[in-house]
């Protein structure tokens, strides 16, 4: 921006510019990597008019939020300045910490599901199996004993094809 910004304002295009997206929404659908690219850049243009229109110097943070806030009033009214949203959201982009942990949760469920959940049916019916040996009891304890053999097996045969 050629205009001159006091701190404040900076703050507040800086500020403007991390809720682009935000303001720039629509809800007839997403716009495209690159329009949106085109899209910042154009707000800007029409952000700087305004603001060399106005003739203040150096320009206060309040003149240019409503600089910005006329510039996304516009893009609204006239129908998001030619620009056509699509209906295909983008992929998010994951962080590497987000990915590690996608990357960990099944190994960590794993120890829960066989720490916890399955050990507590197995000593469960292991105790209803030696308390009263009734051919029931002891389908119950087979059962359970073959649902966490299964689920491991399982998890190693999924991990392995990776």
């Amino acid at each position: 921006m050629n205009a001159p910004l006091s701190p404040e304002s900076q703050q507040a295009l800086t500020e403007s510019q991390r809720n682009f997206r935000q303001d720039f929404s629509t809800s007839r659908g997403y716009f495209t990597e690159a329009d949106e690219l085109r899209l910042q850049e154009i707000a800007l243009q029409k952000l700087e008019a305004k603001l060399v229109q106005s003739g203040e110097n150096p320009v206060s943070s309040a003149q240019l939020r409503e600089a910005w806030n006329a510039v996304v009033t516009d893009f609204h009214r006239n129908q998001y300045w030619g620009f056509a949203p699509t209906f295909e959201k983008r992929p998010k982009v994951q962080t590497e910490e987000q990915k590690t942990f996608w990357e960990m949760f099944p190994y960590v469920w794993t120890v829960i599901q066989s720490g916890l959940i399955l050990k507590t049916a197995v000593y469960y019916f292991g105790i209803q199996s030696s308390n009263e040996p009734t051919t029931e009891n002891r389908i119950y304890l087979i059962l359970a004993l073959a649902t966490s053999a299964g689920t491991l097996i399982f998890f190693a045969w999924r991990k392995s094809r990776k």
